[in-house]
């Protein structure tokens, strides 16, 4: 994908965004009315999970990169997290957030479930057990930043007007203009997007910045 396409494509995502009407699913679709008819994620009220610094203060409002202060988990998004069964959800996307409890995908969707051999499933955890969390720092390389959350951070659940982080659906020219679902995905620079082919995972050459 040329960088043009692909920086125009990022600028419609951004107006799309902003038009808080963004719909998802969870697999490779044909166009828009099958996508609809599939999956609907909608920016509507809900909760999300400040993961704040003891002694900081984060705003949540701001919160799109992981900082000094923390950071913010919200639905329908990618996150990298362990629990202290000791399993660890390196590509799941976060399904539900309630008071005290917080549910988790196995991995992006099936079709990345069955490239990676296990099971999709969902799995519902107590907040209070996540224990780390991962931000990739170089894709080659696999370096992470890693947050130990145990005794460390405050985890604070807030009702918002705007909950989810619906995914992206973009076209891909070079592929008979597939349409497909993207999810973003915090790393230590902020949100990237992901999308799959085939089961694999891989990401958009750039970042995604919220002002």
């Amino acid at each position: 994908m040329k960088i043009l396409e692909i920086k125009n494509k990022i600028l419609m995502l951004i107006l799309i965004a902003l038009s808080n009407n963004l719909y998802a699913q969870n697999d490779t679709i044909l166009g828009e009315a099958e996508y609809r008819k599939h999956y609907d994620c909608r920016y509507e009220e809900g909760n999300i999970l400040i993961v704040q610094k003891k002694g900081k203060t984060l705003d949540y409002k701001t919160a799109w990169k992981l900082s000094d202060k923390g950071f913010v988990i919200r639905t329908e998004a990618i996150y990298d997290l362990e629990f202290s069964d000791g399993k660890r959800f390196k590509s799941g996307v976060i399904k539900n957030i309630t008071t005290d409890s917080i549910t988790i995908s196995s991995t992006m969707n099936e079709n990345c479930a069955k490239y990676e051999g296990i099971k999709y499933e969902l799995f519902t955890y107590p907040i209070n057990s996540i224990k780390i969390a991962r931000f990739i720092n170089d894709r080659s390389l696999g370096f992470f930043t890693k947050r130990k959350i145990e005794d460390k951070f405050d985890l604070i659940v807030q009702k918002v007007d705007k909950a989810k982080l619906c995914p992206a659906v973009l076209t891909f020219p070079k592929r008979n203009n597939e349409v497909k679902v993207c999810h973003y995905y915090l790393t230590s620079q902020g949100y990237d997007i992901l999308f799959e082919t085939n089961g694999f995972l891989d990401y958009m050459e750039y970042p995604v910045n919220w002002q």
